[in-house]
Parts: C-alpha cells; sequence; structure tokens
C-alpha cells in the first residue's frame, strides 16, 4: 500500500542530466535495468546491421527501440523532481508500452511466417491507438498528481489502468494463439522447437513487462515493475540459443555472445539491488535461465562438434577416394584410347575388304553370298563409328581434342550434306527436306570436318528414330547476334522432359529409342555437343512430348 508522508519533510533533489538524482539513488534498482535497456538496443541493431531486409529482424530492431525508449522515460519520471516531466514522460509511456506489445507481435509472425500480419489484422492494430490518440492527453490518461507523499507519482486514469492492460492481455493472447497455430502445422521437428523456443521467450518477456506494471500499479510498489524490466534479457537470451541452434537471421557467430550478454547483464544487476529479496529473485532467474538454456547450448556444441568430427573424417575418405578415382579415370581413358587404336585398323580392314568383295574385285559373288557381305560391311562400319565415339570422348576428357579452324559456308555444307543423305532417308519411306533464310553470308570459323560430323550426327538420329514423315533441315541467322543456326526437325517418337534433361550425358538415350533403333552407344549427342560448345556454340533439344517429334538446334558464332 501507498505510504502517506507529510509533504513538509520531502525534499526532492534536483535530477543532473535528467537521469542522475539522490531521489533513487538509495535504492539503485531504477539505475539496474538500463544494463537490460543496453543490451536490447545493442543486440537488436547488431542483428539488424546483419540482415536489414530480414522481416523478423526488423520487428525486433522496433521492439528494442521501443523498449528501451520506455526504459528511459520511466527512468526520467522518477529521477526528476519536476511535476510538468513526470507527468509529461508519465502520460507518453502508454505509448511506448503499447509498441513494445506491437512490435512483439510484429516479430512473432515475421519469425515464424517470414510476412508481417495481414492487412485486416493491420487495421485492428491501428483500431488498438485510436482512444491513446484521442485521450492520451485527457484525464482519462492521467488524472492528476499526488502531493499527498513523497511518492512522485501520478494519479493513473482509466486507459492506465483498465484499456492499455486489456489490450496488452489481447496482443499476448494473439501470440500464443499465432504460435500454437503455426506449432500444428505440418512441420518438421526442429522448426516445431524453433516455433516454441522463440515464442516462449516473447511471452515470458511480455509477462515479466507487464506483470510488474500491474503490481506496481495495483500496490503502488514500483520497485516490482523495474523487476519486470528483466524480462528483456530472457528474450536475447532465448533468440541467442535459437540462432545457435537454428541459425536464426544467419547470424550463430552472434549467438554465443548474446546468451552470454543476456546472463551476464542479469549477474551484474545484482550489484545494483540493496534489497536482499529482490537480488534474491534476479538470482533465481539467472539460476533457473543458465540452466536449462546452458544445458541446451552445451548439448547443442557437443552435437555439432561430433558432426564436425563426422564430416572431418568422411572429407579424408572422400579425399582418398576422389584421388583413387582420378586415377581409374585416367586408366580408364588410356584403355579406351588403346583399345580404341587397335580395333580401329582391323575393322577398316574388315570394311575394305568386304566392300571390295561385294564390288566383284575377287570375282562375281553369287546371290547367296551377295546378303552376307553387305552384312559384314555395314557391322564394320557401325563398328569403326561406334570406336570413334570412344576416342572421341577419350580425346575430350583428356584435352587432347584438336580443332583446325577455318573460315567456310555453313549454308552449304549443311546443304550438301542433306544431298548425301537424302537417298538414306528415302530407302526409309521419309522426305528430307532442306531449307535457307540467311541475311549474311553464313559463314563460320570453325573446325570444318568436325561440324560436318555434328550435323551429320543430328540428320542421321532424325532418320534413325523417324518411323514416317518429314525431316526439315532449316538454317537461318541473327546478324545483329552475330549468330547461325541449324535447325532439323523430325516427325518421329519424340521426348519426354526427363529424357530431354539427359540427353546429352554420356551412355543416355531415348526412353524409347530402342523400340525404334537398337544400335547406338549414346555418345554420339554427348560427342556433338562438346565439339561445339569447344567451338563457341551449343546444341539445344527440344520436343513436346513422345510421338511428337523433336527439334535439335546447332548454334554457332558468325565469322568476323
Amino acid at each position: 500500500m501507498k505510504e502517506i508522508v507529510d509533504t513538509s519533510i520531502c525534499e526532492w533533489d534536483q535530477a543532473s542530466f535528467l537521469f542522475f538524482s539522490d531521489n533513487i539513488w538509495g535504492d539503485f534498482i531504477y539505475y539496474s535495468h538500463l544494463l537490460p535497456s543496453l543490451s536490447a538496443l545493442i543486440v537488436t541493431v547488431f542483428i539488424f546491421i546483419n540482415a536489414p531486409k530480414n522481416k523478423a529482424a526488423q520487428a525486433l530492431l522496433f521492439t528494442g527501440l521501443s523498449f528501451t525508449t520506455w526504459s528511459l522515460m520511466d527512468l526520467i519520471l522518477w529521477s526528476s523532481e519536476k511535476m510538468d516531466l513526470i507527468m509529461f514522460f508519465w502520460s507518453s509511456l502508454i505509448y511506448f508500452e503499447l509498441f513494445v506489445y506491437i512490435g512483439s507481435l510484429y516479430f512473432i509472425y515475421a519469425y515464424v511466417s517470414d510476412k508481417f500480419p495481414s492487412f485486416k489484422a493491420e487495421v485492428v492494430i491501428f483500431l488498438s491507438f485510436i482512444p491513446l490518440f484521442i485521450f492520451g492527453h485527457t484525464s482519462l490518461n492521467l488524472l492528476g498528481f499526488d502531493f499527498t507523499n513523497c511518492w512522485r507519482e501520478a494519479i493513473e486514469g482509466p486507459l492506465w489502468q483498465y484499456y492499455i492492460y486489456y489490450v496488452e492481455i489481447g496482443i499476448a493472447a494473439w501470440i500464443l494463439t499465432f504460435a500454437i497455430h503455426q506449432f500444428r502445422l505440418p512441420k518438421n521437428k526442429a522448426k516445431k522447437t524453433e516455433i516454441l523456443i522463440v515464442a516462449l521467450g516473447t511471452l515470458l518477456f511480455l509477462s515479466l513487462f507487464s506483470l510488474g506494471n500491474i503490481i506496481g500499479s495495483i500496490e503502488s510498489d514500483w520497485e516490482i515493475g523495474q523487476i519486470g524490466l528483466f524480462g528483456m534479457p530472457i528474450l536475447l537470451a532465448f533468440i541467442g540459443y535459437s540462432i545457435v541452434r537454428f541459425e536464426s537471421f544467419k547470424l550463430k557467430v552472434l549467438a554465443a555472445e548474446a546468451l552470454f550478454t543476456a546472463s551476464f547483464i542479469l549477474l551484474v544487476s545484482l550489484l545494483f539491488i540493496r534489497t536482499i529479496e529482490n537480488a534474491r529473485y534476479i538470482a533465481i532467474g539467472t539460476l533457473f535461465l543458465f540452466s536449462i538454456l546452458g544445458f541446451l547450448l552445451v548439448r547443442n556444441i557437443k552435437q555439432e562438434v561430433k558432426q564436425r568430427e563426422q564430416i572431418e573424417h568422411l572429407a579424408e575418405k572422400l579425399e582418398k577416394a576422389n584421388v583413387r578415382l582420378k586415377q581409374v579415370d585416367k586408366l580408364k581413358s588410356e584403355f579406351v584410347s588403346i583399345a580404341s587404336h587397335q580395333l580401329r585398323s582391323p575393322i577398316t580392314a574388315i570394311s575394305g575388304y568386304a566392300s571390295l568383295l561385294r564390288e566383284g574385285s575377287y570375282g562375281e559373288l553369287t546371290n547367296k553370298m551377295k546378303e552376307p557381305i553387305e552384312r559384314i560391311e555395314q557391322s564394320a562400319r557401325m563398328m569403326a563409328t561406334s570406336i570413334e565415339d570412344y576416342l572421341n570422348v577419350s580425346r575430350i576428357e583428356s584435352g587432347n581434342m584438336k580443332y583446325n579452324y577455318s573460315e567456310f559456308s555453313l549454308a552449304d555444307e549443311a546443304e550438301h550434306i542433306c544431298d548425301d543423305l537424302r537417298s538414306e532417308a528415302l530407302k526409309r519411306g521419309l522426305v528430307l527436306l532442306f531449307r535457307k533464310r540467311v541475311d549474311s553470308q553464313g559463314m563460320v570459323n570453325a573446325d570444318q570436318g568436325k561440324v560436318q560430323q555434328i550435323i551429320h550426327n543430328l540428320i542421321n538420329n532424325s532418320i534413325k528414330y523417324t518411323p514416317k514423315g518429314v525431316i526439315t533441315v532449316y538454317i537461318h541467322d541473327e546478324v545483329k547476334n552475330k549468330k547461325i543456326f541449324i535447325d532439323i526437325l523430325d516427325t518421329g517418337i519424340g521426348m519426354g522432359s526427363d529424357t530431354l534433361g539427359s540427353i546429352f550425358q554420356k551412355f543416355e538415350r531415348g526412353d524409347k529409342a530402342n523400340t525404334v533403333n537398337v544400335k547406338g552407344t549414346g555418345l554420339g549427342l554427348f560427342v556433338a555437343l562438346k565439339m561445339a560448345e569447344a567451338m563457341k556454340g551449343t546444341i539445344t533439344a527440344h520436343s513436346e512430348g513422345e510421338g511428337k517429334g523433336s527439334r535439335f538446334t546447332i548454334e554457332l558464332p558468325l565469322a568476323g
């Protein structure tokens, strides 16, 4: 209860620099909350500087600034001997107390869901300020100043005694409801734990902040209100742990410092409290905070150390495996190169002699002999093509592929290849068309032989994988961008999205390729793309789906 004191013996000392006064120096608890205020300001500003675009960091900074302002105004009104200052700051506290709650609400929303409350929710928040805007300067806020004692306290009106506390309870319930709702949503266990920790820290902070003020207002024991300000270090400790455990704000380095600072402030605050009961409360709170969060922090550090050791062990094994894989890959490339070279000579001889036999160089063949000789020749050609693909892959991977650059007409080369392959297309009942629309001379500076190989490979693929219909080779250029393109369009089996994503990889073929052509190594497109890229070009594949045909586009830079 409020103690009645004769005003004749009240001696109010003048405050120096608004803050320092013997009026409250005797019981240092009024100054002890400067440390929580300072910690709130430093930590929230630091988090914001390191994550300025993070909505939770923005809301936390607003909360920290509001809390610090409230704390300083509260200190001034107790330090000052001037009634007009006391009345001004006492009446203004109500706004910043509500700012602390609003900032905490925005912080929880942004931290959990990475967005602020909805427009409807913000309308409700704005409406809660209207009574303050309208009646904050009237007797509904402060009735007057109590001259009957030396407490230097204002007489609070309904806004303080009823409205603001009900609004704060409503916002706290709002935060709790939102946190429970988010906790129940399908989330992983770590995210749920993170929501629980941050929401609990926020609600503890608000509970202590308001409970001290409410009890202080009812009992006229304002020292209890000052003790309630130590909820801020508790909030910072919970946030510090969330940074350590869940890398909140991407500021894991700050985490241990934030947790240590919050607890350190509580311990230092003991030096400023002369009443043993108050000291006991702070000590119990510090012990509890250190026990819970310290245990969680140590457990998390142990887990990280164990994971780091496992990662280092795996990294060592991976490094050894990589060295071994490089050796195996080198041996593989050498084997493929040697084997291919060794195979190419006899295959060439087989193909040559088969051709001579078919042409009658060694005498006329009977009709019964012609078909086997043709199959031998065809198989030898296919084998020679496969060997050449393996050699090209080996050269590409070892970096030994050589390119002889010269200027030539890409349009002419494409047209000549179409003429050469048209008979093969006709044998399969296909129409092979050539179309040209070039505004330039169509000259490129590239390896002519390899460009011929690329074009031949893609047109030949279209012939193989088009059971019926038309194959169109269309060459066009973009003079402005200095590029020339060859589109090879067919009405063949087409490709799905999965096939399109892997068609240029080694040994990859379309899902239905074997239903049309069982022969093929899956190396042709890989080799063609690598050659095109080496000549500063590229190859892309397009298809609307299986059975809807395909389009392969060769792109090369124009010469000059």
